[in-house]
C-alpha cells in the first residue's frame, strides 16, 4: 500500500519528538534535509537486495546533484537481525541498528522492507509498505525517486518554524 501525507498527520506529530535512536533524534539531526528511511532485516536475502537498490538510489540522487546536504538516506536494521550486518557493505549509506530501548520500527508502525520519506521539517511526506516498497520492481523504485525529486523541487512550507 502506498500512502501520502493525510493518512499520517497524527503519526508525524508523534515522530518529530520520538524518532530517537541511541539518544539522537533522527528528525532534528537531519533538519532541513529530505530524510529517506528504509526499514530492513539484514538476516533476509531480499533485504540485502533492497539495500543494494537503496545504494542505487543514492547514486541516482548524486547524479542529479542531490547530495547529502539535500537528501539523507538512512537504513535501519531490525533489532533481531543485529548480528547480520557490518557497515562495510554499504559505505555510502548510513545504516543504524534498532534496539530494544528505542524500537524505531515499532514507532513508525512499519515492518521490514517499508520506506518512509520525511520532509525538511520532519513531516511524513510519503511512505511505501511491503510489497509496494520492493525497489527491485522498477515501478516502485521510480515512484520513490519521483517523490524525492518532487519534494526537493517543490519545498513544502514548514507548518512550524524550525530553528
Amino acid at each position: 500500500m502506498v500512502s501520502d501525507v493525510p493518512h499520517y498527520n497524527t503519526l508525524t506529530v508523534k515522530l518529530r519528538a520520538n524518532l530517537t535512536l541511541n539518544g539522537t533524534n533522527l528528525i532534528t539531526m537531519n533538519r532541513k534535509k529530505l530524510l529517506v528511511v528504509g526499514l530492513l532485516n539484514f538476516a533476509c536475502p531480499t533485504c540485502w537486495n533492497q539495500a543494494t537498490r537503496f545504494n542505487d538510489l543514492y547514486n541516482d540522487l548524486q547524479h542529479k546533484e542531490m547530495t547529502e546536504s539535500v537528501v539523507q538516506i538512512l537504513l535501519i536494521n531490525e533489532k533481531r537481525a543485529r548480528n547480520s550486518y557490518t557497515q562495510s557493505h554499504f559505505q555510502k549509506l548510513r545504516v543504524l541498528q534498532d534496539n530494544e530501548n528505542d524500537e524505531i520500527i515499532k514507532k513508525l508502525g512499519g515492518k521490514s522492507m517499508d520506506t518512509f520519506v520525511f520532509g525538511r521539517c520532519g513531516y511524513l511526506q510519503f511512505s511505501q509498505h511491503h510489497p509496494d516498497s520492493l525497489l527491485e520492481n522498477p515501478k516502485n523504485y521510480q515512484l520513490l525517486l519521483n517523490q524525492i525529486y518532487s519534494a526537493v523541487k517543490n519545498k513544502r512550507r514548514c507548518q512550524k518554524l524550525c530553528s
